[in-house]
């Protein structure tokens, strides 16, 4: 054998590293060109009128939240006093924000009548994760409050979208979201519509200034969660408008979505000369936004009529289930008119 260090060896060892250096180079050469080569990656294909904001969250399934936007039907850039009226539909639980654009067909075409911008987002958490304050998006404390304000903002640096003044809107998951955020942010709610929540938070005193619409199916296991939270509501000093459905169950039934546009276009008529004004930093004490004695209707949740506020009959119905209608329009969905107040 020879020595290590004769010159074969010195030659052999030469061309041996020579030739893991070229080796090197070609697998390093064929995985760049792996690493180069373009993916085809399919993008989103939005509706028309439907733009796309992205938000970052602290959440790790929720890392880049996508708000879907509707831009109302004949939108053009108006003045700077102007702004335009959000509502923020949330999506059933795990729902795609895009498709809850459409999922509610009645909103569109109220939304093009009156300037509204909808704002849809897509929030996910697993079912493990529905009752953890700490990770599940119903809570807006957790990251998914912070998301919609970002998203608001961020949404705003395009169009001139009022970012308070908010109607809300949301059926079963989406009804868990909207109800706490209006618990949590009141100050920038003007409306709410709570379509089969399953669960409540409680509500504070000043959930006493918005608006609420309560739906629920009698036949729907959070029948008796939801007469709750209306109770306490009314605790609170608010005026919410409950109605449940004889024989609906936890879905969204055929009379649900023409009460629900009323009671928000009532709303929407009713603030909208503030939706443009600066926000006041003074906290007035809470009240409802039309008090009870001026309210046009009261109504008898066990006979489901409604009556005239000043008649002898709407005196006569018993506070807890005494319901204050703010309009005909919305009394007439609601429920029948008792003889003689037609």
């Amino acid at each position: 054998m020879k020595p290590r260090n004769s010159q074969y060896y010195r030659f052999k060892i030469m061309n041996h590293s020579r030739l893991i250096a070229i080796m090197s180079l070609c697998v390093s050469g064929a995985m760049d060109a792996q690493q180069s080569t373009p993916t085809f990656v399919q993008q989103e294909v939005l509706p028309d009128g439907v733009e796309k904001f992205v938000v970052p969250t602290k959440s790790k399934e929720n890392a880049e939240v996508p708000f879907y936007v509707r831009i109302p039907a004949g939108y053009r850039q108006h003045p700077e006093s102007k702004s335009y009226r959000v509502l923020l539909s949330c999506p059933v639980v795990n729902g795609d924000g895009l498709k809850n654009l459409t999922a509610n067909s009645e909103f569109p075409a109220v939304a093009d009548e009156r300037g509204w911008f909808i704002v849809s987002p897509t929030f996910k958490q697993t079912g493990a994760e529905t009752r953890d304050r700490k990770l599940s998006y119903y809570y807006p404390e957790t990251f998914s409050g912070k998301a919609v304000l970002d998203a608001l903002d961020l949404i705003q640096k395009k169009y001139p979208i009022a970012t308070d003044g908010l109607l809300l809107h949301g059926f079963s998951g989406g009804a868990q979201f909207v109800h706490r955020f209006a618990i949590w942010m009141p100050d920038r709610v003007v409306a709410v519509v709570v379509n089969s929540s399953s669960w409540f938070d409680d509500p504070s005193e000043k959930s006493q200034q918005i608006g609420w619409l309560v739906t629920i199916g009698e036949s729907d296991p959070s029948y008796e969660n939801t007469l709750m939270f209306v109770q306490k509501l009314k605790q609170a000093g608010a005026l919410p408008v409950l109605r449940s459905y004889l024989a609906m169950t936890h879905e969204r039934g055929a009379k649900v979505p023409a009460l629900d546009t009323e009671f928000l276009k009532f709303y929407d008529d009713l603030t909208r000369d503030k939706l443009s004004a600066k926000r006041s930093f003074f906290s007035p004490k809470p009240q409802p936004m039309i008090p009870a004695s001026r309210m046009p209707f009261v109504a008898d949740t066990q006979k489901w009529r409604y009556y005239k506020s000043t008649s002898d009959a709407a005196k006569e119905i018993p506070e807890e289930e005494r319901i204050y209608l703010p309009s005909e329009t919305i009394a007439k969905l609601w429920g029948t008119a008792e003889e003689g107040e037609k």
